[in-house]
């Protein structure tokens, strides 16, 4: 038994370290998309000297959103892996189970998720930590795409009159 308590706190030491870093990672990435975005965005000032910069800005804003987005897969995996382990030592107990905190929180979660034509309406979707975070990465990245076409757009437009 003294095995199985070592393990145990693996588990949970494992999936602390995870979650805390998970966090630390999308407010790190929040942060610097919005400096990106909010210097992107900036530059469209009359006298701002960033205009020659937005192609850059965009890409950048596509690059960081396409980079976090694989580091939060990869955190969420860990997390997920230790989830899992401690559902397991959870299965061992014979304790009331209302006290078993991650396999309630499957069974929950599992139950809010929309069936049916109730599919179609976003607005009252049960969302996890992954769904709100993957929203705002593909909202990051669809603002730095779009900006991109856009100015990819233009570069075509000059060309186009220059010849």
């Amino acid at each position: 038994m003294p095995e199985e308590s070592y393990l145990r706190k693996q588990a949970w030491d494992y999936f602390q370290l995870h979650a805390s870093q998970r966090m630390t990672i999308f407010n790190f990435y929040l942060i610097s998309s919005s400096l990106i975005a909010t210097c992107y965005f900036a530059s469209f000032k009359v006298d701002s000297n960033l205009q020659g910069a937005r192609p850059i800005l965009s890409v950048l804003l596509c690059m960081i959103a396409f980079v976090f987005w694989k580091l939060d897969q990869r955190t969420k995996f860990f997390i997920k892996n230790a989830e899992n382990t401690l559902k397991y030592f959870e299965r061992l107990e014979a304790a009331d189970k209302a006290t078993k905190v991650f396999t309630n929180e499957e069974e929950y979660t599992t139950a809010k998720r929309p069936r049916g034509w109730r599919r179609i309406l976003f607005l009252f979707y049960h969302l996890s930590y992954s769904d709100c975070f993957n929203l705002v990465f593909l909202t990051f990245f669809v603002i730095g795409a779009v900006s991109l076409l856009f100015h990819f757009k233009i570069w075509m437009v000059f060309r186009r009159i220059a010849h």
